[in-house]
């Protein structure tokens, strides 16, 4: 299964989700037929949280237990909404590591940990 997930930085923090099962995750959802990664990634996010993503840029690529996890640094526009997920937050580095992860993002929150200052600073070069 191919899916994908935003790292959305805003003021030093990064956005995270809880799904019903109780888990966090990066924003984001599956592959349809027919789609680039990232247009599911843009139509997801609409979906999910009412965001309309401006600029997608690769972060990483997460292969776990059958799913293929396509991660990109995402500026948007607008608002945020919570739709689809339990609770929605926005944390720090220090916060981050106190959150349980569905298993394809654990990867993804120790490669934003070992590169924080620089996914904070290229979205801050970029704006918003």
């Amino acid at each position: 299964m191919i899916v994908t997930a935003a790292v959305i930085v805003r003021d030093g923090r990064v956005l995270i989700a809880k799904r019903k099962e109780g888990k966090w995750e990066f924003p984001g959802g599956g592959l349809e037929d027919n789609e680039t990664l990232e247009e599911c990634l843009k139509r997801e996010l609409m979906e999910e949280m009412g965001v309309d993503v401006e600029r997608l840029e690769k972060f990483m690529c997460v292969e776990k237990g059958g799913i293929k996890l396509h991660v990109f640094i995402a500026r948007y526009n607008g608002n945020i909404i919570k739709k689809e997920h339990e609770a929605i937050k926005w944390v720090d580095f220090e916060e981050i590591k106190n959150y349980e992860f569905m298993d394809a993002d654990r990867e993804v929150v120790e490669e934003l940990r070992k590169r924080w200052n620089d996914v904070v600073d290229l979205k801050q070069r970029k704006g918003r």
